[in-house]
């Protein structure tokens, strides 16, 4: 399994690190998530068109082998339009404006949270390799040795099936190094669920769920100690099994022994993580221009958080003329609407300074 300790600073000490300093890698990757979805260059104003599952599709002939021979119960294809430039603006692309302004029968009556999903199933595919691209980009902006700061749920303890003593999860906090995270590439074989994204006018079909697809993760850990966390950025490229804590966030960021046994089991039928390739850098992205630009807007956005506030869960910036909600408990953490803070909740509760 990937590991392995390196020759570095000692431990970081919490009350030793000037808090300004340190980049919280959960909420950066909400900011770079919400860069690089808004803006997504194969779907930029593109609006959703029609979403099959069991049924075949109704507005166009879908012939690709990789459709018609998956099982009807486990696929999901989306159809997008994108609008004449006319009609384009700078807004940027979200779930919530994604539709249609007279919507087909398959989309009219779908929730947020499945609206969420399709949004990001079809940013996602192919998107592993650009997301670990484009935290890399991140921190080539940022001194070598930048804290940085892990927050994620406590493990399960596999064997019981709880976590720890108690199946009650608890909050897991350290500091670090930028430097200290390892790129971890693998295989996923026979992928549960296979996605087609179609774009019009573009004519461009992006299938996820290949028998034998390559995936990669960024793993972290504290000094001199083996990964002990991962991160994957593009994980609901497999559809709602890609949700992070508890089927809420847009991606997975948890302990290496969830990650192993109950996360992976959830994409495919078997993987390569034991085997897997454990490097420092990867090599350019074919859309390594727009990535770079994304790492810098969020750059910008996280040294300025404090005069221009984010949500916590999606990573929206505040409405012209209007202010986002605060967390009533810490008064530290902001959202964009009620819906998101509950969404955050099951996670912010394990760190609200209340």
């Amino acid at each position: 399994m990937p590991g392995g300790s390196n020759d570095n600073p000692a431990p970081i000490s919490l009350s030793k690190v000037d808090g300004d300093r340190v980049i919280d890698i959960h909420d950066i990757s909400v900011i770079l998530s919400y860069e690089r979805g808004t803006t997504e260059p194969r779907f930029r104003h593109t609006k959703l068109r029609e979403v099959a599952t069991t049924s075949e599709f109704r507005t166009i002939q879908m012939l690709a082998s990789h459709w018609t021979d998956a099982d009807p119960n486990n696929r999901t294809g989306i159809v997008f339009d994108r609008i004449p430039d006319a009609y384009q603006t700078e807004d940027p692309d979200l779930p919530t404006n994604m539709t249609h302004w007279d919507p087909e029968p398959s989309t009219r009556d779908l929730t947020p949270k499945q609206l969420e999903t399709c949004y990001w199933q079809a940013r996602n595919h192919d998107g592993c390799f650009r997301t670990v691209t484009l935290l890399q980009h991140f921190f080539d902006l940022l001194p070598f040795d930048t804290p940085i700061r892990i927050r994620t749920a406590s493990p399960v303890n596999h064997a019981s099936g709880s976590s720890g003593t108690s199946a009650k999860k608890a909050p897991v906090e350290y500091v670090t190094l930028a430097c200290r995270r390892k790129i971890v590439e693998f295989y996923i074989t026979n992928v549960k669920h296979l996605t087609a994204a179609i774009v019009f006018p573009d004519n461009k079909t992006y299938i996820t769920g290949a028998t034998k697809t390559p995936h990669a993760v960024i793993g972290f850990s504290r000094p001199e100690e083996d990964i002990d966390t991962i991160l994957d950025l593009s994980a609901l490229q497999f559809g709602d099994a890609g949700r992070g804590y508890k089927g809420n966030d847009f991606f997975v960021f948890e302990p290496i022994q969830d990650y192993v046994s109950t996360r992976l089991p959830k994409y495919g039928e078997s993987n390569t993580f034991k085997t897997a390739k454990v490097s420092e850098f990867i090599g350019p992205a074919p859309d390594d221009e727009f990535l770079i630009d994304v790492a810098q807007r969020a750059k910008k956005r996280w040294e300025n958080r404090k005069q221009v506030p984010f949500c916590a869960y999606c990573g929206a910036p505040p409405r012209d003329g209007e202010q986002m909600a605060k967390c009533s408990g810490c008064k530290e953490v902001f959202y964009c609407s009620l819906e998101h803070q509950r969404n955050s909740w099951p996670f912010h509760k394990l760190f609200c300074k209340r």
